[in-house]
């Protein structure tokens, strides 16, 4: 079996989290394991599930997605 690319998504709005979870799984190859509704709980989820990729809004409660991605620059 191939190897799918891990995904998780920071994003709050819950039905673009749905219908991208939706196309991911259609188009294969990739396994959300993740949904952050703001900075801090993409953060958290980061480190915790380690994902191959992230899909982030840049416009996140709590810390903005650039704040995200500061936070996330110095981790393995």
């Amino acid at each position: 079996m191939d190897h799918l690319k891990t995904v998780l998504i920071a994003d709050a709005a819950e039905e673009f989290c749905a219908s991208l979870c939706a196309a991911l799984k259609q188009a294969g190859g990739f396994q959300v394991v993740g949904t952050a509704a703001d900075g801090e709980q993409a953060i958290a989820k980061i480190q915790q599930l380690k994902p191959d990729v992230l899909v982030l809004d840049l416009m996140l409660a709590k810390k903005d997605g650039i704040s995200v991605l500061k936070a996330i620059a110095g981790m393995d």
